[in-house]
């Protein structure tokens, strides 16, 4: 899958462009991109290997050698003010990611929110920068609930020549559940207008959203199309179940749940 992890195309050019305008600011458009860089150049590597792959200004936050996230300032973007006003650290922005996207039918799915722990990164006032469901982490791809399951989806989609694009509905996380919510809904045109812009971008042949705070962002916005699906994590796993009760039968395994998801999201585009 690493040939097709944000491979070159439109993408590659617009997206950093975006999450700089509208995000981090145009001041560090650069440095995104060359968070790509190292995204798609060390997608296959362990946490160790990546030790080795961080520079000095895309480094993981108080030397931590656990983790493949790195910290971007907040800069003159249009929310980024009003982040600063708040003085509350652990902020987290996902970069979208894509994968295998050419000519052919896109599927974009839409997360909750890019999720950072303020026992971890509490003190940590620049932007804590990873990807929806850490797929650019092999550890996160191989070991956690979330990105496992997503992992296991993507391939599948993947294999049926789908071409898939993974943005979050609340652009930033910030220290906690409670200010997170409280942001996001004092931005929420700001984000609609952003998610409206990959959209543009993207041309989505469907629009998964993934729990809640992601379905109320694309029904804020009257989109059609769109495909409403449990959250892809352990703590979902009783909803998840409940959409589709053939996994009490067969085992609400990864495996599994990542093949009832694309079937699902098959029959939506047919």
């Amino acid at each position: 899958m690493r040939d097709q992890f944000c491979n070159e195309c439109g993408l590659s050019y617009d997206i950093p462009h975006l999450v700089a305008e509208r995000l981090l600011g145009v001041e560090y458009l650069h440095r995104i991109e060359n968070r790509y860089e190292q995204m798609r150049k060390s997608y296959d590597c362990t946490c160790a290997e990546w030790q080795g792959v961080f520079t000095e200004d895309l480094k993981p936050f108080g030397g931590y050698d656990d983790t493949t996230s790195v910290t971007i300032p907040i800069g003159n973007s249009q929310s980024g003010a009003d982040i600063k006003a708040l003085h509350k650290g652990a902020i987290g922005v996902d970069l979208p990611t894509w994968f295998n996207v050419k000519d052919n039918k896109h599927i974009m799915i839409v997360a909750q929110d890019p999720l950072r722990n303020n026992k971890y990164y509490g003190e940590c006032y620049d932007a804590v920068i990873s990807s929806p469901f850490g797929l650019h982490s092999l550890e996160h791809r191989q070991n956690a609930r979330g990105g496992k399951m997503m992992d296991l989806l993507v391939k599948r989609l993947v294999t049926n020549e789908y071409g898939i694009y993974l943005t979050d509905a609340n652009k930033f996380f910030i220290y906690d559940h409670k200010t997170t919510d409280e942001f996001s809904d004092a931005h929420i045109d700001k984000y609609a207008e952003i998610i409206r812009q990959e959209i543009e971008i993207v041309k989505p042949t469907v629009i998964v959203c993934l729990g809640r705070s992601a379905e109320r962002m694309c029904k804020k916005m009257g989109l059609r199309n769109i495909l409403a699906l449990p959250h892809l994590s352990g703590t979902a796993r009783g909803a998840i179940v409940r959409k589709f009760p053939r996994l009490e039968e067969i085992g609400a395994t990864a495996e599994n749940i990542a093949e009832e998801y694309a079937r699902e999201i098959i029959r939506k585009i047919q």
